[in-house]
């Protein structure tokens, strides 16, 4: 669903804050599967960058989506936990955790009230157990309304505090377009990553994209790309050796106009050690430069 380019995309301003929209409560947390859908060890890394497609952020309400980073607490007690959420109409949630069970670890219907819902969970004796020794296990969610099927990734914890904030990739950005229109469209370009020594490395990225009526949505291929990082960067990025990398850019990415958008870049990776995976995600800047050149992380691009 995206496009690579063999450029460093042109450097555009940040589009301004819509006063118009409402802005989200925070960033949307975890890409889908949260970690949990892993590739398999990469083989030999492409000597080049390679292409891919375009891709649109969809206009309208496409479902149900969180409404910011969500950590979700067990009560022990109780074996209950509850999903907040953005809805358009009644369903059903379903939750499922791989390190806690295989199928589904409960279930329940909801109401949709004024844009919002809140579905309320119960774990069987033996999941809250398992829950309870693994203190955090990463979920995923299934919303049913409708015909529509969104599923949503969330962790869920059991005596143990919220994880700390995730942070930002030092480069890599989420280049926003001037005023929002989509020409010139937006690009996700993908850090640089560098290693003590030359390790393969599995990367994805995802943008997401939230409204006041769908809450947080993420568009992405689900493709994940193999690279060779090394300590001046990912091979790949360098040919012959070039100190200025010419990285693989996402894009471009149409946003629709008019509906008060908001947008944030994420990136996966997964490093290969040994034969294991190591895996970690965290933002890109949103605007022209990474994080570590703006001197410091903005998580949106704003669109009107």
């Amino acid at each position: 669903m995206f496009r690579s380019v063999m450029m460093i995309a042109l450097a555009l301003a940040v589009a301004p804050a819509v006063a118009s929209a409402q802005a989200p409560s925070g960033p949307p947390g975890p890409p889908p599967g949260n970690g949990t859908d892993l590739p398999a060890p990469p083989g030999t890394a492409p000597a080049f960058v390679p292409p891919g497609t375009a891709a649109a952020i969809p206009g309208g309400v496409p479902g149900p989506g969180l409404l910011r980073d969500t950590t979700v607490a067990l009560n022990r007690a109780k074996r209950t936990f509850s999903v907040p959420f953005a809805c358009q109409g009644n369903g059903t949630l379903s939750v499922t955790a791989k390190r806690a069970a295989s199928g589904t670890l409960a279930r329940a219907s909801y109401r949709c009230v004024s844009g919002r819902a809140t579905a309320r969970l119960t774990l069987s004796k033996k999941v809250a157990a398992k829950v309870g020794k693994l203190r955090v296990v990463a979920a995923t969610a299934t919303i049913r309304q409708g015909v529509r099927t969104v599923r949503v990734s969330f962790a869920l914890t059991a005596g143990q505090k919220a994880a700390k904030a995730k942070g930002f990739w030092t480069d890599g950005h989420l280049q926003c377009s001037q005023d929002g229109s989509g020409a010139p469209p937006a690009y996700l370009t993908q850090p640089d990553f560098t290693t003590k020594s030359p390790t393969p490395i599995s990367t994805r990225g995802w943008i997401a994209w939230y409204t006041a009526r769908g809450g947080w949505q993420w568009l992405g291929s689900g493709r994940w790309n193999t690279w060779t990082a090394t300590v001046g960067g990912i091979a790949q990025f360098h040919p012959g050796g070039a100190p200025t990398p010419i990285p693989f850019t996402e894009g471009p990415v149409s946003v629709p106009a008019g509906q008060g958008i908001y947008a944030v870049g994420v990136y996966e990776i997964v490093y290969w050690v040994g034969g294991r995976p190591d895996y970690q995600w965290q933002y890109v800047n949103a605007g022209t430069t990474g994080a570590a050149a703006a001197g410091t992380g903005n998580h949106y691009c704003a669109y009107a």
